[in-house]
């Protein structure tokens, strides 16, 4: 067996270069390691698997009467993977049909298609196109207070062909957040568990309108992700008042949605 001994003064000299490089490089190391934060897997919080189905209550607030009235109307939607298949870009994606029913009932055969919408995993987020808009809505890593602008994708004023309402001027901007990282729901009397909850847009002004002169708003977007089933909750309202101007009376324009997972396989 080898054995030395530190005892001559130019050695040490020699070795404390040696001796402080490797310290320096297991610092190096170790900063690394620290901000390599752990994280779920995208395909943790959207299943895709043909035949994946989520079942939903889904309420929407639309304005009636030339904005004079809100109501909301009630049914069940049930979203189903349908299949993959390679996008325009040549990328693989997932087709998923929408379909909806009335609310009260429990036969199949209500069944009706209302729409598709398409999810693609792209490097460290998941896309979502719905209605020809694109929204990032995951994004690694999934961490608490991790942010990312999930609307850069969309165009200027995406709804406003819909709604006579400023609301989206500055949506391309907003900031998405992991609000919450392994909460706990309850959503229709059901609990449940490892939820992610995505916060993108919480501000108001003049609501309730007490002011009937001043313009008045509402942003609010939240959506909820439960590990290996998928989106379990989305809350979004967006809409503007608009005070009486001349013989033209105020106005509301916006709309709302909300969807409550009931049932999933």
């Amino acid at each position: 067996m080898l054995q030395f001994q530190l005892t001559d003064f130019t050695m040490k000299r020699r070795l404390l270069p040696a001796i402080l490089l490797v310290a320096l490089l297991g610092g190096l190391m170790s900063c690394e390691k620290t901000e390599q934060y752990p994280s779920d897997q995208l395909t943790d919080y959207f299943v895709m698997e043909p035949g994946k189905t989520i079942t939903y209550r889904l309420d929407s607030l639309i304005f009636i009467n030339f904005g004079q009235k809100d109501t909301t109307i009630s049914y069940q939607a049930k979203d189903v993977v349908d299949a993959s298949y390679t996008d325009q870009a040549g990328q693989p994606a997932w087709r998923v049909i929408r379909y909806l029913r009335d609310l009260e009932s429990t036969d199949d055969k209500d069944w009706q298609v209302d729409m598709s919408y398409q999810v693609k995993f792209s490097g460290k987020h998941v896309e979502l196109l719905e209605d020809n808009l694109t929204y990032r809505k995951l994004q690694l890593p999934i961490t608490m207070g991790f942010s990312w602008q999930g609307n850069n994708l969309l165009p200027t004023n995406p709804f406003r062909v819909r709604y006579q309402f400023s609301n989206d001027n500055d949506i391309r901007s907003w900031d998405y957040m992991y609000d919450e990282v392994g909460g706990t729901e309850i959503i229709n009397n059901k609990p449940y568990e490892d939820v992610v909850t995505v916060f993108q847009a919480g501000d108001s002004v003049n609501v309730p309108v007490i002011i009937p002169n001043a313009i008045g708003y509402k942003d609010h977007w939240v959506e909820k992700y439960a590990k290996n089933i998928g989106l379990v909750y989305k809350e979004v309202v967006l809409w503007e008042y608009q005070p009486a101007n001349g013989t033209t009376p105020s106005f509301r324009a916006g709309f709302g949605i909300r969807m409550s997972i009931l049932d999933h396989n």
